[in-house]
């Protein structure tokens, strides 16, 4: 996923916030998300067990967020917990507990979750998943790699940390210019 879905999310909640979810419309662009439409190596994620979606806390720091499919919940991979007070993640992460259950409701391709989809995920930020960063700056570098071992199922602090951030930032920079990594 990209930035561009957390911004329609987040407007989206704001607007099921204020019209009520009886009277609420969801935007149609976060459903086509949902069915591998809206980017270029889009996914249905129908197909998908986890999504992965850069998100950004207080136009300040990076954290990944993990939308488990299977297990309906969501996961925050936080490389500097000491930045975001657990409400205040809380009150980040919040729309899309909300959210991602009625976007997947209304892709139709999730029935087999049943009552997941009828009410708010729960989401949790597990603090000895991650190596904690020793200073500010490399959140980006830290979120782009825990989602790539995220999802590939390797231990996040054996493989990302402080010592071996630059070699990774030197990396992504390499892949984003030759075209191997969509920026």
């Amino acid at each position: 996923m990209n930035d561009l879905f957390c911004q329609q999310l987040m407007g989206n909640f704001l607007e099921y916030k204020r019209q009520g979810r009886k009277n609420f419309v969801l935007n149609a662009d976060l459903v086509d998300y949902v069915k591998g439409k809206k980017l270029q190596r889009g996914r249905p994620w129908s197909k998908c067990k986890a999504v992965y979606v850069p998100l950004n806390i207080n136009g300040k720091h990076w954290v990944a967020l993990v939308i488990d499919l299977v297990n309906c919940s969501l996961i925050v991979l936080d490389n500097d917990c000491r930045l975001t007070k657990s409400d205040d993640m809380g009150d980040h992460v919040r729309p899309f507990c909300v959210m991602i259950p009625l976007i997947l409701r209304k892709a139709n391709k999730f029935k087999h979750l049943g009552q997941q989809l009828t009410r708010p995920w729960s989401w949790r930020r597990p603090l000895d998943m991650c190596a904690q960063s020793r200073w500010s700056g490399d959140c980006g570098v830290y979120m782009l790699k825990h989602i790539e071992l995220h999802s590939m199922g390797l231990p996040l602090i054996e493989n990302m940390n402080d010592e071996n951030a630059e070699y990774h930032r030197r990396w992504y920079v390499i892949e984003i210019f030759d075209g191997s990594m969509e920026p």
